[in-house]
């Protein structure tokens, strides 16, 4: 199992003990007038992981294949991100993480090398992909803390 496997698996955690310190009425507030704010951004992740998930099983199923892209901004528009309650978002996003982790721990070292391509990026493996997710996950868990100051 890849070692990066435990960082997946935290974030909703880290991200739920980052929201703890923080007071509801500043989930909508923005910190960043180019991101999200707190609401949105954990809508974001709940919906992203089905995302990242449909994409790891395309490589792992049919490698080779070309994945979808979507604007996030629009795609943040089109499902409401900003009408949603954070704390269900929360669980949705831990249900949906537990369900990628849970697919990445069952692949065989082979698996991890099952290719798809992305339209913009090029050809990654599952194992690119997954430390992609990590590296989105560190984004968005440092925009999270800057709610804290």
């Amino acid at each position: 199992m890849k070692a990066y496997l435990n960082s997946l698996e935290n974030t909703p955690t880290t991200l739920i003990n980052i929201i703890d310190q923080v007071k509801p009425d500043k989930y909508g507030d923005h910190t960043d007038p180019s991101r999200f704010n707190l609401t949105e951004m954990v809508a974001h992740l709940a919906d992203w992981d089905d995302i990242f998930l449909d994409r790891l099983r395309l490589a792992n199923e049919s490698p080779g294949a070309t994945i979808t892209t979507f604007d996030t901004d629009q795609r943040a528009a089109e499902k409401h991100y900003c009408d949603r309650d954070l704390h269900h978002e929360l669980d949705v996003f831990e249900n949906r993480r537990r369900d990628l982790v849970d697919f990445l721990s069952h692949l065989s070292a082979e698996d991890w090398n099952k290719q798809f391509k992305h339209p913009e990026l090029g050809e990654m493996s599952i194992d690119e992909y997954a430390n992609i997710i990590m590296a989105h996950d560190l984004s968005h868990l440092c925009h999270a803390a800057s709610y804290m100051k």
